[in-house]
């Protein structure tokens, strides 16, 4: 199309435009020179012209949708690594957050009792600790034991509920019972009150395995994997929980042990004859002053002493009472 037919073309698309502002006689007269303007255009090109760009349109949206497919494949494996990378994360943080542990500590002189996660309680006796990795509700709920506890374990078929102590594990899933495992002792003592575990004991690579019931006392060789069951009362062994002290023919030099433990003291004991002195009796929540009167009256050879500890003003140290038991 030449620049006059290009020029007739704008007036005609001018007319189009303005039109609405004339009268029909002036209408009329634009409409006759309008047939003109048309007869001279170049239909044919126009045609060609509209449809090109229209042809082009119609590319431009197929391709478009071509790369939105395209778009599509490749968003899928990238949603799949973008969650990998987020499960890998979030895994990664459980793993160390499983690194984590939570202790508890009864000091000497005290009991304590605490609720675990999964509601299990847990009486510790003095000078002992409970150690467990958190989170703690998981395929095994496992505590590490250094000294005395009374379990009454939440039952949980799907994970079992594991005592660790020294080279002795004792395996349950509900029950209630106490395991005895003091450093300076040298054997480790399981008695079952309810339900029934599964102890183990294990030497390098030789295990022993033996299954509980209740009323059952057993007692462990530290550093071996021999295990005994001993002929006595469970009462005795796990009234501590309640706060009941009980000596059943038990030696002097045990029963300073528990004095120790119990109320946070220091005994001696001045003559070596004296340790074999065994004493059957019963403390339920009685004071220092109370038990050692009694002890004394039991015994007509013994004379007991007691010399309280000074206050402590440097903070960590440490100035225990003392008792002294010697011979009339």
């Amino acid at each position: 199309m030449n620049k006059g037919k290009e020029h007739k073309t704008q007036h005609l698309s001018d007319f189009l435009h303005f039109s609405a502002g004339l009268t029909r006689e002036e209408k009329e007269l634009q409409a006759a020179a309008m047939v003109g303007m048309i007869d001279e255009i170049d239909t044919y090109k126009a045609y060609k012209k509209v449809s090109a760009r229209t042809k082009k349109q119609s590319q431009t949206r197929q391709l478009i949708r071509q790369l939105t497919r395209i778009a599509a494949i490749l968003a899928v494996p990238l949603l799949l690594y973008s969650s990998w990378s987020v499960y890998r994360q979030f895994s990664e943080k459980q793993e160390n957050v499983q690194l984590a542990e939570q202790e508890f500590s009864s000091p000497v002189g005290m009991r304590s009792h605490i609720i675990l996660p999964d509601g299990t309680s847990v009486w510790l006796n003095a000078d002992s600790k409970l150690r467990y990795s958190v989170p703690f509700i998981r395929e095994n709920r496992k505590v590490e034991l250094v000294g005395e506890a009374f379990l009454n374990v939440v039952p949980n078929k799907k994970s079992p509920f594991i005592v660790s102590a020294s080279n002795t594990t004792v395996k349950v899933t509900g029950t209630r019972f106490g395991v005895k495992a003091y450093p300076e002792e040298d054997f480790i003592s399981v008695a079952l009150l309810e339900g029934s575990v599964t102890l183990n004991a294990t030497n390098g690579t030789k295990r022993n395995t033996t299954e509980m019931k209740a009323g059952d006392f057993y007692v462990v060789e530290k550093g071996t994997e021999k295990i005994k069951q001993l002929n006595a009362s469970i009462d005795k062994q796990i009234a501590w929980y309640e706060n009941i002290l009980v000596l059943d023919e038990t030696p002097l030099e045990e029963v300073a042990v528990l004095l120790e433990r119990w109320y946070g003291v220091k005994v001696f004991i001045t003559d070596d004859e004296l340790k074999k002195y065994k004493f059957n009796t019963t403390f339920e929540n009685e004071p220092l002053n109370r038990v050692l009167e009694l002890l004394e009256l039991s015994s007509p050879n013994i004379k007991i002493t007691y010399k309280p500890g000074k206050l402590n003003r440097n903070p960590g140290e440490k100035n225990y009472s003392v008792v002294t038991i010697s011979k009339k």
